[in-house]
């Protein structure tokens, strides 16, 4: 019985570790100028990271940064 129980703590734990590790990211599309948070790092022309190379741990923070940032008051 108490197999069961620390074989689903474990698994519990492996599923919550990388969805922890996930970084946000601040970005401005440079044809619309509207600014949104993304989970990754974007890969492309269309968007610039607003923030410069600045990842945030959490959404929460990320959203902070987005109503702060001067290019996103358009």
């Amino acid at each position: 019985m108490k197999i069961k129980f620390v074989l689903a703590g474990f698994i519990l734990i492996g599923l919550a570790v990388p969805a922890s590790a996930r970084n946000y990211y601040v970005v401005q599309n440079t044809k619309t100028l509207k600014c949104s948070v993304l989970p990754k790092k974007p890969k492309g022309k269309t968007v610039v990271i607003v923030s410069g190379t600045a990842a945030y741990k959490t959404r929460k923070e990320a959203y902070a940064a987005l109503r702060a940032a001067k290019a996103c008051d358009v």
